[in-house]
């Protein structure tokens, strides 16, 4: 199957949050962290003001500020207020609307928000989220990245269609990360492919409350100049929400990184062998009755959906065990919601262990 993660970066990025070694994204990510305040303050001493024809922010400190784009976004969803309507207001008639919203959102007093600013010069709010939120920082996560070199894990290059010579899949913003990095040290064999199979592992984060820290592992066989990634296989994805006792959890994710990188090869060739050769049935209805009894935990509605998901020409035959696993995941990365796509993740992991 093929995964658009990468490709969805190389295509939208600007050239100035593109880097060409994990030592430029850590130096980026850190800049940002070196200007950047954190404070967690009650909620009832904030209020928006009128900067120069524009809506800024203050607290009781009376020192205001300008927001980003996605900060303002933030304010408004937080108080239920239509961002792109108040962005098309004079600022004036903004600033009414949200200090009519803080003080109803405010109601309680003992309510706090964390707030991200940066500061060099004028200060700007980069982030507004609930005092429960757990910030793991972009820079700390490009550190941990920096780490991984020492076991084999380097920046992902296209494999064909190169379009410049350092053509890395390697984002960061004030906004968000997103890096995918290979290993090629442990390959794994493949019928029908003399250079085997690689590990690769996607990490993105977003230190503003854009998205959690998320991890994706898989094996793939080469990408191209536009970032697709093709033949990816056993697609994991872990979570980590910026929230509660995230940084522990973080800490589980990373070992599990490492585990990932250091499971045998044969192992894995070995199954994915008998994987192909194992037929589950010898028609489409034999096997969707086969997997609907086998407590994959799916609906045979969603055994179908993965069934009629599989391309033979890449997956293999979808009456195998081997086909039926990549006809699941593709059917995962097309699913949008995240329980979703970990039961139907979690079934192919059953597959595959599974004895017909």
């Amino acid at each position: 199957m093929e995964l658009f993660h990468a490709n969805r970066q190389w295509a939208t990025r600007p050239e100035d949050e593109k880097f060409k070694s994990i030592e430029e994204l850590y130096n980026a990510t850190k800049a940002y962290y070196t200007s950047a305040r954190e404070k967690v303050i009650p909620l009832k001493s904030l209020s928006t003001v009128s900067l120069n024809e524009e809506v800024g922010i203050v607290s009781s400190a009376n020192i205001p500020a300008t927001f980003t784009h996605w900060a303002f976004g933030q304010v408004c969803s937080r108080i239920g207020a239509p961002a792109n309507y108040l962005r098309s207001l004079p600022s004036d008639l903004a600033v009414k609307n949200l200090n009519h919203g803080l003080d109803s959102y405010g109601e309680d007093s003992n309510k706090d928000v964390n707030l991200l600013f940066h500061q060099n010069g004028n200060l700007v709010l980069r982030s507004f989220t609930s005092e429960r939120y757990a910030r793991i920082w972009n820079y700390e996560v490009a550190e941990r990245l920096l780490n991984l070199n020492t076991f084999g894990w380097k920046p992902a290059t296209p494999d064909w269609n190169k379009q410049t010579e350092n053509d890395t899949a390697l984002y960061a913003s004030d906004h968000d990360m997103f890096a995918f990095l290979m290993n090629d040290s442990y390959t794994i064999s493949e019928p029908g492919n003399p250079d085997g199979l690689k590990r690769g592992t996607i990490v993105y984060n977003s230190e503003v409350g854009a998205s959690s820290l998320g991890f994706l592992h898989f094996l793939y066989r080469g990408m191209c100049g536009n970032h697709i990634i093709w033949g990816a296989s056993k697609v994991l994805e872990l979570k980590v929400r910026h929230i509660g006792d995230a940084r522990r959890r973080w800490q589980g994710c990373h070992e599990q990184l490492q585990a990932y990188l250091e499971s045998g090869s044969q192992e894995q060739e070995k199954k994915i062998v008998a994987a192909q050769s194992v037929h589950i049935g010898y028609d489409k209805d034999t096997v969707l009755d086969k997997l609907f009894k086998s407590n994959l935990g799916l609906t045979r509605k969603a055994l179908e959906a993965a069934y009629d998901s599989v391309v033979p020409e890449q997956d293999g035959n979808a009456n195998t065990v081997w086909g039926m696993v990549q006809g699941l995941t593709r059917y995962s990365q097309r699913t949008p919601y995240a329980d979703e796509r970990t039961g139907i993740d979690k079934a192919a992991g059953k597959l595959m262990e599974a004895n017909f």
